[in-house]
């Protein structure tokens, strides 16, 4: 008799299209049943629905209407206690912001991740523990994608250690800084992608990447033109997570710049080359690249 494996069902909210059809497409890769979400309240009428509730919750922590603490309180009340909550963001979020989520991820971060996260979640010492002690995983990655050495349970009533702090992390911090001489594509993250997703699926995310940076920088031009910081500051911070997940250095750390001094960097000045040239200069490169793999 053969015994038929149900895939782990995964909610994914997040507001951002690109980094909502990124995330299903490379869970459903590795096997989960993933589902989206474009707002937290769309998650919410959907967990009201008459189905069993989903083994894992992804929330992006930034996003407009209801967010943060208060939309892991209606995750937790809509699933219950079986379901693992998990925050992220390309960007470090303030910590009330996570605190009733069972864990953050930084973006970019590998769904070898997402499944360390469940298997902890799913051990009997972990289960004995109960709600009071659930587990937290405490994800801390560096510049596009590069793992760094502090990846660990902790528990939710233990303080989260400030990455910057520790002891195994050296001389690395965990950020989103640009890196000088940053290569276009990270190869390590290329090869990864393409031993897990078909060859033209790939293709098709990397140009959905080309695509939706091209998108966003004509929306900066307008909101420079507009003098609309906060905006501004928001394309670049989308662009810069969907850009990680996919090993896109180059646009990764010069959206993360653009996020950091917003119109400062996209500003002409001098002799300076306008960084949204620069920007969409990167794109082309991106674009040469993967058309010389196909």
């Amino acid at each position: 008799m053969t015994v038929q494996t149900i895939p782990a069902r995964v909610l994914v909210v997040d507001d951002d299209a690109m980094s909502r059809e990124l995330l299903c497409v490379l869970l459903e890769a590795e096997g989960y049943a993933a589902e989206p979400a474009d707002s937290g309240e769309a998650a919410l009428a959907l967990l009201t629905q008459d189905q069993p509730a989903p083994e894992l919750v992804l929330a992006d922590v930034q996003m407009p209407g209801t967010t943060g603490a208060e939309l892991a309180g209606k995750l937790r009340r809509a699933c219950g206690r079986q379901t693992l909550l998990l925050a992220m963001s390309g960007s470090q979020p303030a910590e009330e912001s996570i605190s009733r989520f069972d864990g953050f991820l930084l973006k970019p971060f590998k769904m070898e991740e997402i499944a360390a996260a469940l298997s902890a979640r799913s051990r009997p010492e972990a289960a004995a523990k109960g709600p009071a002690r659930r587990e937290r995983w405490a994800v801390v990655r560096g510049p596009a994608g590069a793992a760094l050495p502090t990846e660990k349970l902790v528990t939710i009533d233990a303080p989260v250690s400030d990455p910057a702090s520790n002891s195994g992390m050296d001389s690395q911090v965990a950020s989103s800084e640009p890196v000088a001489g940053a290569p276009v594509l990270n190869e390590t993250i290329y090869r990864q992608l393409a031993g897990s997703v078909p060859a033209q699926q790939l293709q098709e995310m990397y140009l959905l990447c080309v695509n939706d940076a091209r998108a966003r920088i004509a929306t900066m031009r307008r909101l420079a033109d507009a003098h609309d910081g906060a905006k501004f500051m928001r394309e670049a911070h989308a662009l810069k997570g969907g850009c990680g997940m996919l090993g896109a250095t180059e646009l990764h750390g010069m959206a993360a710049l653009l996020e950091k001094d917003g119109l400062k960097a996209a500003a002409p000045g001098g002799q300076e080359v306008n960084f949204l040239d620069e920007l969409a200069a990167a794109c082309d490169r991106l674009e040469r690249m993967l058309g010389s793999r196909v």
